[in-house]
Formats: C-alpha cells, structure tokens, sequence
C-alpha cells in the first residue's frame, strides 16, 4: 500500500510513521498542519470471520423448537452483535446469545413465525447473514401436545372439529 508525500512514494508502515512526523513538527513549530497533509491509503481490512463460512446462509427451523445461528470468528476475544430485521438483538427469555472459544451463536427459544426473518452477525464492521423459515406452525398449534389438549377439549378427531378449524382459518363456513 502506497502513499504520497511531497511527491515520494511511502508504504503504509513509512507513512504512519511521517504522519508522527508531520503531527510533532505542527506542534514544536506552530505551523500550519495543511503543510504537511499525508494522504495514506487505509490499511487492508482486518480478517474478522474465519474463512470457511458463507457469507449467507438459509436456516429452517421446526415451530417450537429451539434453533441455533451460529458463526466462527478468527480470533476468541472478538464481540460479535446479532440483529434480527437491522434491529440490534440481546440475551432474552426469547433469545440467548452465546459464546464458546471462536464460536458466537444465537439460540432462538421456541421458534413461530414471528421469528420467522432476516438474521445478521456484525464483528468489526463485517457481517454474516441468515434467512430463518420457520415451518409446522398451523393455525397457532406449534406441537402434537397443543393438538392432543385441543382433541380433550373440542372431541375427538373423528368429531371433525379439526376440519371446522381449518374451514375457518380458509374462510369456508
């Protein structure tokens, strides 16, 4: 990487360091700091996530099970952020962030279809993301056990109230 400085080329590494330069000459001679602009290239950007993962991912889930988002970053210490739809996510009754040496995961409790959507990972201005379908949720019954309890209060199957629910959620009378 190649910066310029009265019209000599410089590495990254040399024009840090006449940028130090520039910056202790402003202040021990009270010149004019334009005097001494250095224009220098950003350094290249440091490597965040570990390689091997896809950008994007697609991640179907069972309603109401718990599902787990997760990504590797390159280094343990790194803090990685999760959002859901851009909106920045924390440790809830709902969600539960994790991690463990380079792993950070994200653990959806009980997934239904409002957790359904757009899923990102965001570590040093890098992001992974992960599109969550979540299926088997009909007509708000997540489970056999939700359908046994509806079998004991409405009949049994044979009673065809499961075909006056579904009639109803279609819009047939």
């Amino acid at each position: 990487c190649v910066g310029r400085w009265q019209g000599f080329s410089r590495s990254h590494s040399q024009c840090r360091a006449w940028g130090r330069f520039c910056f202790s000459y402003f202040l021990i001679r009270a010149v004019s700091l334009t005097s001494c602009v250095l224009p220098c290239p950003s350094p290249e950007p440091k490597v965040v996530f570990a390689k091997e993962q896809p950008a994007h991912r697609e991640v179907q889930a069972e309603a109401g099970t718990s599902t787990m988002l997760s990504c590797e970053v390159a280094q343990a210490q790194t803090e990685v952020m999760w959002y859901k739809d851009r909106k920045k996510l924390s440790s809830s009754s709902k969600v539960r962030v994790e991690a463990e040496g380079c792993t950070r995961r994200l653990v959806v409790q009980q997934a239904g279809q409002a957790d359904a959507g757009e899923y990102s990972c965001e570590a040093g201005g890098q992001w992974l993301s992960f599109h969550l379908h979540v299926a088997g949720q009909c007509f708000g019954v997540a489970n056999p056990l939700h359908l046994e309890l509806m079998a004991t209060l409405y009949g049994s199957w044979d009673s065809g109230w499961w075909l006056m629910v579904l009639r109803t959620a279609l819009g047939h009378p």
